[in-house]
């Protein structure tokens, strides 16, 4: 698959890029009052816990906004917004999606390229059709 530039992990990511390289959706999760947040997050605004776990999501996921990047002399990155199944909202790219519309299904796949991190990619869920 072409993946279309490099993904770098930072000091805050790691467990998130850990989880991708064993194909598992790594998220924040805020124990005392159970809400999931983005990879990014850093405390909860409900509770005001300062700290928060990591915990495996589902990795299913309904599109939600898209739009397709194009790189100069590279090819079209189809990239997308999407709700995940525990609520939080992410970034990723679509992969294999022809006929992207808000609600469609999406399921997270990882790649693992040669150079940067594994990360998710969401494509088409035919499994499920709706959350």
């Amino acid at each position: 698959m072409n993946v279309h530039g490099v993904v770098r992990r930072d000091a805050r990511s790691g467990p998130f890029f850990d989880g991708a390289a064993r194909d598992r959706l790594m998220l924040r999760r805020c124990a005392p009052c159970d809400r999931w947040y983005a990879p990014d997050a850093g405390g909860c605004p409900e509770c005001g816990a300062e700290e928060l776990d990591w915990a495996e999501a589902s990795g299913r996921a309904v599109l939600m906004s898209w739009a397709v990047a194009h790189p100069r002399g590279g090819d079209p990155a189809p990239l997308a917004l999407v709700e995940l199944a525990e609520g939080p909202w992410m970034y990723g790219r679509l992969h294999g999606v022809t006929a992207p519309r808000e609600g469609l299904p999406l399921r997270a796949r990882f790649v693992h390229p040669d150079e940067g991190e594994s990360h998710p990619v969401f494509e088409e869920d035919r499994e499920d059709r709706g959350l």
